[in-house]
Formats: C-alpha cells, sequence, structure tokens
C-alpha cells in the first residue's frame, strides 16, 4: 500500500474518530430528495417581500445541498437591511439567528453596523443585558431558547463570552428547560449545541456535565415511533444528537428512525409553515446550525428546481358554532365566554376575530407579525409577563393544543379556550405548555407572548 494511500485512510478513519462526529451520516437519499426541495419551495414562496425578513429560512437554504442563488442573494439583502435599521430593538436571540444566516450565507456580520455598533457587539451587548437581568430578576430577559443561539452565535463568530459563566448558565435547574412539568425539547436541543460549541474550543468539565445531562433528557422524550417531543422540535433534537455521540449510547438512538418519521410528515403539510420547514432542514440534510462557518458559497451549486405555487380553487365552506373562552387563571379577575359561527376549517384566529367583532371589551387583543405567524401580544389588555413568568396558553376543551408551531389548529365545534397561566407551579396548577422557540405558547398559525 502506498504512502500516500495510507495517509489518506489514516486521514479518514481521524475523521470518523473526531469528537461528535459519525461516519454514517444520517441524512436524506437521492429518493427522498424530492420531499426536501418542496419544503425548500415552501420557504422560497414565502419570501414575498411584504413579510419582514425571516433569518430562518436563509440559514436553512445554505444548510441545504441544492441552492437557489438568487433566491438567497436577494434575502441576505433583506436580512442585512433590516438588520441595520431594527438589530437594536431586536431581541438577543432574534439579532443571533441574524448573525447565524448572514454567516451561513458568507456575509461577515462585523462589517453590519446598527446604530454604530457591529452585529457580533450588539450582540454581545444584549447578551449581557439577558445576564444582567438573571442576576437581578432570576429570568433573563427573554428565555434560555434565545440565550442558547446568542451563546452559539458568539461562539461560531468568535465573540466574547466566558466559558465558565455559559457553564453556570446552563447548569440545570430544570427550570431553565421546563414549563410546568414539560420538559422543552426544542430549548433543550439548542442548548446542547451551544454547549457543544463552547466545549470543542475550551474543554469544561461542568459542561461536559450539563451536555449529558440534557441529552439524556432529550432521549427521553423520544416516543416509539421517533418523534422527539413533538413534530416542531424533532429537527432541533436530530441536530443537537448528531453532534453529541459521545455523551450517550448509539443504541439509545436510531437517527434514521426519526428521519422516517420526519419525512413520512412532509407530504401532510405537517411543515407548510416556513420555520418549520426551516427548522427541519438541517437535520434532513446531515447538518446541524453548528456547520454555519463551513460553507463555500462561490462552489455552491445553482441548480434548485423551483416550482410556482398551485392554485387554489374559490370554495363556499360551511360553517361550524364554537364557543370561546377567555379566563385569567391566575387572578381569576375573569372568565368569560362567546359563541361565534366561523367557516369550517379555520384557524384559531378567526375565532378570536369573530369574537373580537362582537365584544371588543371582553375578548379584544393585540398582535404583531412574528416567523410564526400572528403574534398575540395581549388579550383583554391583559399582556403576559415574562418577569413573572405568566403566559397565554390555547385549549381545546381542556386539553392543550400540543402540535404548536407551524401548521394550522383548526377551529372545532366545542369549547376553545385561552388562559392566562403560570410558567411555574407557584403560578398555577395547569402544568402545561407548548414552548414557541422564540418565546411564546403556540396555537398552530398564532403565537401568545409569555
Amino acid at each position: 500500500m502506498g504512502r500516500l494511500h495510507q495517509l489518506a485512510l489514516i486521514g479518514l478513519l481521524l475523521l470518523c474518530l473526531s469528537p461528535g462526529q459519525l461516519c454514517e451520516t444520517c441524512a436524506v437519499n437521492e429518493e427522498q430528495r424530492p420531499l426536501v426541495t418542496s419544503l425548500l419551495n415552501t420557504m422560497i414562496q414565502s419570501n414575498d417581500g411584504s413579510a419582514i425578513p425571516n433569518p430562518n429560512v436563509l440559514l436553512a437554504l445554505r444548510l441545504a445541498r441544492d441552492h437557489s442563488r438568487t433566491t438567497e442573494k436577494t434575502l441576505l439583502a433583506q436580512l442585512v437591511e433590516n438588520a441595520k435599521d431594527n438589530g437594536t430593538s431586536m431581541t438577543s436571540g432574534k439579532l443571533a439567528l441574524h448573525v447565524l444566516a448572514l454567516k451561513a450565507a458568507c456575509q461577515e456580520p462585523r462589517v453590519v453596523f446598527s446604530s454604530g455598533s457591529n452585529l457580533i457587539n450588539l450582540l454581545e451587548k444584549k447578551f449581557q443585558e439577558e445576564l444582567a437581568n438573571i442576576k437581578k430578576t432570576g429570568n433573563p430577559l427573554t428565555n434560555f431558547f434565545q440565550l442558547s443561539l446568542d451563546v452559539m452565535a458568539l461562539c461560531l463568530l468568535k465573540g466574547d463570552y466566558s466559558p465558565s459563566k455559559i457553564a453556570n448558565l446552563f447548569s440545570p435547574g430544570w427550570e431553565k428547560y421546563t414549563f410546568g412539568s414539560q420538559f422543552s425539547v426544542d430549548t433543550g436541543a439548542v442548548a446542547v449545541l451551544a454547549q457543544i460549541c463552547v466545549q470543542r474550543i475550551n474543554k469544561d468539565e461542568k459542561i461536559e456535565k450539563n451536555i449529558r445531562q440534557l441529552t439524556e433528557k432529550i432521549l427521553e422524550s423520544e416516543d416509539r415511533s421517533g418523534i422527539i417531543g413533538n413534530l416542531y422540535s424533532t429537527g432541533l433534537a436530530m441536530q443537537a444528537l448528531s453532534v453529541s455521540g459521545d455523551y450517550y449510547e448509539n443504541k439509545d438512538w436510531d437517527c434514521n428512525l426519526s428521519l422516517r418519521r420526519m419525512l413520512k410528515e412532509i407530504p401532510l403539510g405537517t411543515f407548510k409553515q416556513p420555520t418549520a420547514a426551516a427548522q427541519l432542514i438541517p437535520a434532513l440534510e446531515g447538518k446541524t446550525y453548528l456547520d454555519v462557518t463551513r460553507g463555500c458559497c462561490d462552489s455552491d451549486p445553482d441548480n434548485l428546481t423551483l416550482s410556482s405555487p398551485s392554485p387554489t380553487a374559490p370554495t363556499n365552506p360551511s360553517t361550524i358554532t364554537v364557543t370561546y373562552k377567555v379566563t385569567d387563571g391566575i387572578s381569576n379577575t375573569f372568565a368569560d365566554s362567546i359563541v361565534v359561527s366561523v367557516p369550517q376549517g379555520s384557524v384559531f384566529l378567526k375565532v378570536m376575530e369573530a369574537a373580537r367583532d362582537q365584544d371588543q371589551t371582553r375578548f379584544g387583543f393585540t398582535q404583531k407579525p412574528s416567523d410564526w405567524g400572528p403574534y398575540i401580544t395581549s388579550v383583554r389588555g391583559l399582556k403576559a409577563d415574562n418577569n413573572q413568568r405568566t403566559y397565554w396558553q390555547l385549549l381545546s376543551g381542556d386539553e392543550p393544543l400540543s402540535q404548536g408551531k407551524g401548521g394550522r389548529q383548526e377551529a372545532e365545534p366545542w369549547a376553545s379556550v385561552l388562559c392566562l397561566q403560570g410558567k411555574d407551579e407557584k403560578y398555577s396548577h395547569k402544568a402545561w405548555m407548548e414552548q414557541e422557540n422564540m418565546g411564546t405558547c403556540r396555537g398552530e398559525n398564532l403565537s401568545f407572548i409569555w
């Protein structure tokens, strides 16, 4: 055997033995590739220029195998302008997503400025403000999902942070990752990715322990079909588990089982919401957010097959009657109900709008746009409060809506309840919520700030 051949084999062996790397890549094959293409088209068709540009979408497009260079260039320009104009007012996690998306598109965030600060310095400042609020109130300004994005972006872009503080920041206390009695797989997964990045640079026993405990909780959240947490958290969990193989036994997770389960859902429209699609695509491609610095934009193919949206025929749906209730589940100051009629198949927002149209005082609400759809900021003038750890929860009858991010939660002809709840048992006896990863409790196509 020639020396060069021996060196090549040694190089391959070292690659396969490197921390967090697997020799067998868990990703779609060519037969399954059209399903990924359909998700990429879902995201591209959502970018019509009328909505706020979505960094999740560009991040996923850049981590995909196939590319539409024109689309990516357009979205990059939109995100750069948005960061310049609105970076100082963004939450830390939103800014971190912009940083990651720009870097994935080979745009250096340090040469993009908002109010005189480059994006890395601005993110460092926002991260310190999060830590200061934890010290003052016990809670971050946002949540630990966003803190994880902050740390990941600062680590990958060589920003300023303290590894020892990171170790303490993400150590269990499960209240950081749990709402009531439900472990948030989304938050745990992104926290693993962030700490894997830090651990690759600065070995720390506390961080190693954190990762091991979090991966154990993530694995405990897997069901027999391969879903980890819920359908919308599985993609992030797959990313985390794919780079943390040193922290659990291979037999504890079958990546291909989770992959097949996610692929089964794509034709059903489960991931037709752009952000839902964006969070799944890296896992389908065998990639993670930690790969954003490894791309080479100049050598990318321009080969993505673009499709036009399918026209939908107009219909005259029948109507259904829905009982809608709004309840203060913390102070018990009100519990109002109303019966409204909406078209069959309406999303829950239509129920809220119909109730508001009948009685603005008791059923009024405010909203703003977000990456996940309409973002409810208050109901009946009552805002949820992150420092008080309260949130609005959407129930169907007495059951929380667990499908949460990105599909369509259609109104049903029984009681639908919007209830102000507490994240901790001391605030509420209802110990469940659906963690939406940018800080909301979501009921399909609708977000509730908490």
